[in-house]
C-alpha cells in the first residue's frame, strides 16, 4: 500500500506558467496508476484563503470548494478528501463557530482540512480557535508555511518556529501536518528570516526546530511533499536518512503534484524506494512513511 498524502486537482497556470499542463482528475488518477500509488489525500486549494487565490485561478471552473469536494467523492475508492477553510471566515474573530462547516465536511467524508494557506501567524487567536474545534472533531490539519513579508501565502512564522510551537501547545488535541518552505527550512537552524521563504542549501546542522518539535509534540507530523520537503530531505543526504529513521512514525509520503506534465512529477517516492533497496532505510520505516502512518491517522 502506498498513500500520497498531498495532491491537488485544478488549473493552476498563472503568470509565467502558461505553458504548463493543467491537472485534471483523469490526469491525476493516471499518475497514481503509473507511480503505483494506491490512494491519495485530496487537498482543495486556491479559494479558501485570499493569499492563496491569485488571478486567474480564483474564477476558473472547478476551483470552488464545494465542487472540488463533490468531485473527490466520485472517486471514493482511491481518493480521501479533505476540506479547506480560513480562520478569518465567519465573524473574523476568536469566537467564530466553525462546527456547522465541520458538520458538512464530515458528512462529505472529509478526514481533515488543508492545506490551510492563511497568511497570519500560527498562534493568531482566530487560528487557535479554529484548530481547537478541528481537534474536537478529530480532523487532521495540513498547513502551508512561510516567513513574514508580502507576496507569500501560508502561515507566518520566524526562524525557530515559535508561533507553531505555541499553537501546538495551545491545541494538543489537534493533529498538525507540517508542510511548506517555512516549515522545512527549519530542519536546520535558520540563519536569516528570508530563508523562511526559500529552500536553504548545504549541510544540516543539529538544532533545527523541526526535529525538536517532532520530538516534543505528539500532535505534530510532517509530509515530505513538494520542493520544500524534497530539499529538506536531500540537501544533506546523511542527515536526511537519519531524519527518516528517527521520525519514521511522524512522516507522511506526499507529492504536491499540481501539473500533468513531466516537469510536475516529484522524485520522493523513487528516492524512498532507492533508500530501501540500498538498505539505507529499514523496511519497517519505509512502510510507515509511504502508508502506515497515514492509515493510522486516518483510521483506515
Amino acid at each position: 500500500m502506498i498513500i500520497d498524502a498531498h495532491f491537488h486537482v485544478g488549473d493552476f497556470r498563472g503568470p509565467g506558467l502558461e505553458g504548463r499542463v493543467p491537472m485534471t482528475w483523469e490526469n491525476q488518477l493516471r499518475r497514481l496508476d503509473e507511480e503505483g500509488i494506491d490512494r491519495a489525500i485530496f487537498l482543495p486549494v486556491y479559494n479558501a484563503s485570499p493569499e492563496g487565490a491569485p488571478l486567474p485561478m480564483i474564477y476558473r471552473e472547478g476551483h470552488g470548494l464545494r465542487e472540488q469536494i463533490l468531485a473527490a467523492r466520485s472517486h471514493a475508492d482511491r481518493i480521501i478528501p479533505f476540506g479547506n477553510m480560513d480562520p478569518r471566515w465567519g465573524t473574523n474573530s476568536p469566537e467564530t463557530d466553525f462546527f456547522p462547516l465541520l458538520d458538512w465536511f464530515q458528512e462529505m467524508g472529509c478526514r481533515g482540512v488543508g492545506e490551510v494557506t492563511a497568511n497570519i501567524p500560527f498562534d493568531d487567536e482566530r487560528n487557535v480557535n479554529m484548530f481547537r474545534q478541528l481537534g474536537e472533531r478529530g480532523l487532521l490539519v495540513t498547513v502551508e508555511s512561510c516567513g513574514f513579508g508580502p507576496g507569500h501565502y501560508g502561515y507566518q512564522d520566524e526562524p525557530g518556529l515559535p508561533h507553531l510551537e505555541r499553537l501546538l501547545e495551545l491545541c494538543p488535541k489537534t493533529i498538525v501536518i507540517g508542510h511548506g518552505p517555512g516549515f522545512w527550512a527549519n530542519i536546520a537552524p535558520v540563519a536569516a528570516p528570508e530563508d523562511m521563504n526559500r529552500y536553504p542549501k548545504g549541510p544540516v546542522a543539529e538544532g533545527g526546530a523541526v526535529p525538536r518539535l517532532l520530538r516534543q509534540f505528539p500532535n505534530l507530523y510532517a509530509d515530505l511533499s513538494a520542493g520544500s520537503g524534497w530539499n529538506a530531505l536531500t540537501r544533506d543526504r546523511a542527515f536526511g536518512i537519519r531524519f527518516l529513521v528517527e521520525f519514521q512514525d511522524k512522516l507522511l509520503f506526499g507529492t504536491d503534484v499540481c501539473f500533468a506534465d513531466a516537469q510536475g512529477r516529484m522524485p520522493q517516492l523513487g528516492y524512498l524506494k532507492a533508500l530501501l533497496q540500498e538498505r539505507q532505510l529499514p523496511a519497517a520505516a519505509y512502510e510507515k512513511i509511504v502508508a502506515g502512518n497515514a492509515c493510522r491517522l486516518l483510521g483506515l
